[in-house]
């Protein structure tokens, strides 16, 4: 992997399931000359489309990355492959002058990133990984120390707490339409992921293998399945307070959009001084996206 004198400039963007991430990472990856790589621990997987939220034809004509580039029946992707992964990826889209946009709400894998890789311990709560599969992580190596420096701005977006779960059930409603059910049937029945397997993708994949082998019934398995992605959402949250904690700067745009996000990138890829965020939210007991 290439060596770089100069810091590479990236852009992260992150914040709780359902608040329209992937979408503007394509407004401003098509704005700035960007690429996309996805932070997700799901989106990896070949044939794990509507559940994990891919959303493939909101890119547009915009490349993206780490995604689709492993099987779930046969491949464990792990933290290790994805700092392998993503930092190629860093690589190679800034080698060919083109700005580096990483999109996703996988905790472990925006620490990783911003970091460095630690073995669970003193990293993160294990209650903010996101599926049993990334919390045991039975393959990842023990460190992992980035290749070379990055110097990244992390755009979050905000939305107020009633918005996101009306977010989430509305989200999960219309995946439910575009046949999310059918889509984890055909992953056992055709793809031949077990359902052990599908039930340690945690969320969507393992209600819905529940509900298959009978354990629930529909309405049982979707109120159960919009809780929990509920709680993940405030999991989230914890998160993203823990890294401010922590020292990083957050730049959290209200509704994706205040303030506007586009003269932040431009300043910053001009190497102007970006003012520290006016809100944070580990200085606030409830925050925004969740108070009542």
């Amino acid at each position: 992997m290439q060596d770089f004198k100069d810091s590479v400039k990236i852009i992260v963007i992150s914040g709780p399931t359902a608040t329209g991430k992937t979408a503007l990472a394509v407004k401003l990856a098509e704005k700035f000359n960007g690429e996309i790589i996805s932070a997700d621990s799901r989106q990896v997987y070949r044939n794990m489309d509507i559940g994990s939220g891919k959303d493939l034809s909101e890119y547009k004509q915009i490349p993206y990355h780490l995604i689709d580039i492993a099987d779930p029946a046969t491949e464990t992707y792990n933290l290790g492959r994805f700092c392998r992964d993503a930092w190629q990826a860093i690589a190679d889209i800034s080698n060919r002058k083109k700005l580096p946009v990483i999109c996703g709400g996988t905790a472990l894998y925006i620490a990783a990133l911003l970091d460095g890789y630690r073995l669970p311990g003193g990293a993160l709560p294990p209650r903010t990984y996101d599926t049993p599969r990334i919390r045991q992580n039975p393959d990842a190596p023990p460190s992992f120390t980035p290749p070379f420096a990055i110097d990244p701005l992390f755009l979050g977006v905000l939305y107020p707490r009633l918005t996101v779960r009306e977010r989430i059930e509305k989200r999960l409603d219309a995946r439910f339409e575009c046949g999310m059910v059918d889509e984890v049937r055909k992953l056992h029945d055709e793809h031949h992921v077990s359902f052990e397997t599908l039930e340690s993708f945690g969320l969507e994949y393992r209600e819905i293998s529940l509900y298959l082998q009978g354990k629930y019934t529909f309405e049982e398995m979707r109120t159960q399945l919009l809780n929990k992605i509920r709680h993940f959402a405030k999991r989230q949250d914890i998160f993203f307070r823990k890294l401010e904690r922590e020292g990083h700067q957050i730049h959290w745009l209200k509704a994706g959009n205040d303030p506007d996000p586009e003269i932040l990138i431009r300043d910053f890829l001009a190497n102007k001084k970006i003012a520290e965020p006016t809100f944070k939210l580990c200085d606030h007991h409830n925050p925004p996206s969740y108070q009542k």
